[in-house]
């Protein structure tokens, strides 16, 4: 593919992310299936030319509209960023030859011309911090002063984390077949079974993986499954568990020992976790299709453990998923509001005396975390806020630097972000 062939295929890509309001990992795969004359090179070009966009979306979107254009259109923010970066190139790449974009007319040069003259220090503190507006100011708020340097962190590309699984391997054993594979990784500051690294590829190729030695999972999401304390002859129930990764998580920390039920409203989420349980050796978890407004009734007052990883936001994952946040519209966050009340509600039904419900959210905003868990405390008096330290211990809680919950950030815990809370039946 030519130069501008793969500009062309990144605008048609990030047309399409907006469209269909779309991940974009999974409309460049679809892309690439349909595509299989693009080359690695190719792909790679692509995809780093989608990314760079994501990831430099706000000051694309400020100087489109500050010419007097679209925002939101990938052909102008295309336009924008060559007019800065690489104005030579612009009329090459924009040549309507062959498979290359067609040509400026006279608006979109307009615009190339005003977006190449602007002040990009005259931008607004969104732009810098490469944050939708309507979302800038919910972490303004939030953050005060230090937001520009909260969201500056969520802008860098996430390293990657395994999660060794100690139903196959301990965490030295995991690291010395990853360096035989030729995939060097580190251990992980905080938790005891995670393993990172920088280097990116198919892991379904490494023989570690093959033995089910180690699983992909940010190391936030293995604190939240270290905080569920769960234990051998216990009924654990993961409420909304997706593709099961916490779920097998809890197989292994329990030794295949606990009761474990993962629940989800799509059943083709639940699908995928026989696969990986085989793999991994996890032989204690089962699955159920549940209905998203109501808790199953056989499950009442049963449980020792519910975890409920509510759907969210997901601001917290923004350095994998840079399209999420232009993806967030003005009254997303309420509308997650109003499901995880409805979760942590029916979770309660299910809940043992002297069990714990673990509510977590991948999100670094307080109105998705701390004010629902303590909305849902003021509607359940029969409930109340047990300490992270007291199950995560206080050495890990101080290196953590957590008071009641477990709240981390990239900036301050170079983990993906996430809040969790303990809440304990005490009748």
């Amino acid at each position: 593919m030519t130069p501008a062939a793969r500009v062309a295929a990144a605008i048609e890509i990030l047309t399409e992310i907006e469209r269909n309001d779309a991940p974009a990992d999974t409309v460049l795969v679809e892309w690439f299936r349909r595509h299989r004359f693009a080359g690695s090179g190719d792909r790679r070009a692509i995809r780093e030319s989608v990314y760079a966009d994501l990831r430099d979306g706000a000051l694309r979107r400020w100087l489109v509209a500050n010419a007097g254009g679209d925002p939101e259109s990938p052909r102008l923010r295309m336009i924008a960023a060559l007019s800065r970066e690489h104005p030579d190139a612009l009329d090459g790449v924009f040549s309507g030859d062959g498979y290359a974009p067609p040509l400026l007319d006279d608006f979109e040069r307009a615009v190339s011309d005003g977006t190449a003259q602007a002040d990009a220090a005259a931008a607004p503190d969104h732009v810098a911090a490469n944050c939708p507006a309507h979302l800038y100011a919910l972490f303004a708020e939030q953050w005060g002063t230090q937001a520009r340097d909260e969201l500056a962190a969520m802008n860098r590309t996430a390293p990657v984390d395994l999660r060794v699984n100690t139903l196959n391997a301990d965490r030295a054993d995991a690291r010395a077949r990853l360096a035989a594979d030729g995939y060097k990784a580190d251990v992980t500051p905080f938790s005891p079974s995670g393993l990172r690294s920088h280097a990116r590829g198919d892991f379904r190729q490494l023989g570690a993986f093959r033995a089910g030695m180690i699983e992909p999972q940010d190391e936030s999401s293995q604190l939240v499954s270290m905080l569920v304390d769960a234990a051998p002859g216990q009924n654990v129930v993961d409420y909304c568990a997706g593709a099961g990764g916490k779920a097998l998580a809890l197989a292994a920390a329990t030794n295949n020992q606990a009761e474990i039920l993962a629940c989800d409203v799509s059943r083709l989420r639940l699908d995928r976790i026989a696969g990986r349980a085989a793999r991994l050796g996890v032989t204690s978890v089962a699955i159920r299709e549940v209905p998203a407004d109501a808790a199953p009734t056989d499950l009442v007052g049963r449980a020792d453990r519910v975890l409920i990883d509510a759907p969210c936001s997901g601001t917290g994952t923004w350095r994998r998923s840079p399209d999420l946040r232009w993806r967030t519209r003005p009254g997303t966050v309420a509308d997650y509001q109003d499901m995880q009340d409805g979760l942590l509600d029916s979770a309660a039904g299910l809940v043992k005396p002297g069990g714990r419900i673990v509510y977590a959210v991948c999100s670094v905003l307080e109105g998705e975390g701390r004010s629902r868990v303590d909305a849902f405390l003021a509607r359940h008096p029969r409930f109340a806020r047990r300490l992270v330290g007291d199950v995560l211990g206080t050495d890990l809680a101080a290196r953590l630097d957590l008071s009641d919950d477990l709240v981390l950030t990239p900036h301050r815990h170079g983990t993906d972000g996430m809040y969790a809370a303990v809440l304990v039946r005490t009748d």
